[in-house]
């Protein structure tokens, strides 16, 4: 099983709806993927289409270290697994600000505490992992980092974005992890969109994925109705953007799982 860590520098970026949509498409690609939230935000559930949030998940073995979290998974219909963080109590509220410091000083402590759990999971050597994240630096990102293969950092095309990218870009260098970069909510018609892709493409060359994924409204309002976005638009630009983004890492996964292959962005 490889992991794949998705990560970005500034908050809003999409990565939530990225993993989502990745996960089932890598499926469809005959994948085994298991949809990971490392995110004390705790909204995995309202992407299934349930409209509470998850009192059990991963969070559940740090609270509890002898609690079987496995038995926390959702398998949505296209055969996805998905592990939501969990901690709500029960009138819906997260954890105390007690609770919350205590399990934030537990991943403090342990910062390979995420990639143990998941060598635990018994998927194939094809199989895939995506690991959503809140905004980095967070000690929940960077458990995800630690226990990636490869990290997928996506990237709005905001001036904050670009402001922050060179401290991720430095820090991913220095732990040595493989990185694809992704523009996301990408529009044509703004010029300042159009700026700031070229600044990345000239800062990141190779490394920016030739996937961008266009901005669509049809995207939350399929997240509102419950309706998986490639499925109800697959014609529209958006989900022709994460067919080919899913296809480069299937590709990546399949090299991976045999080293002597090799793949590029």
């Amino acid at each position: 099983m490889k992991t794949i860590a998705v990560v970005s520098p500034v908050g809003g970026a999409g990565r939530t709806t990225l993993t989502v949509a990745l996960a089932g498409l890598l499926m469809a690609r005959k994948h085994a993927a298991l949809a990971v939230e490392c995110d004390p935000r705790n909204v995995f559930t309202f992407y299934c289409g349930l409209r509470t949030p998850a009192r059990r998940g991963l969070v559940s073995h740090v609270v509890s270290p002898t609690d079987d979290w496995s038995d926390a998974a959702l398998e949505t219909d296209d055969g996805v697994l998905w592990l939501p963080w969990g901690g709500a109590r029960g009138d819906g509220r997260g954890p105390d600000a007690e609770t919350a410091a205590a399990i934030a000083a537990v991943l403090h402590e342990q910062p390979t505490w995420l990639r143990d759990l998941l060598a635990r999971i018994d998927l194939p050597g094809h199989g895939v992992a995506l690991v959503d994240t809140p905004a980095w630096p967070s000690v929940h990102a960077s458990q995800a980092i630690a226990a990636a293969d490869l990290v997928l950092v996506v990237l709005p095309p905001q001036p904050l974005a670009c402001a922050t990218l060179p401290r991720l870009r430095s820090e991913l260098k220095a732990l040595g992890k493989e990185t694809v970069y992704v523009a996301n909510a990408a529009s044509p018609a703004s010029q300042l969109h159009t700026d700031i892709l070229t600044l990345l493409r000239d800062a990141l060359g190779a490394e920016l994925s030739v996937y961008r994924v266009h901005a669509d409204t049809g995207i939350p309002e399929a997240l509102a109705r419950n309706e998986n976005f490639v499925q109800a638009a697959p014609h529209s630009q958006a989900a022709h953007d994460l067919q080919g983004l899913a296809s480069w890492l299937s590709n990546w996964i399949h090299a991976a799982h045999q080293p002597a292959a090799g793949a590029k962005a």
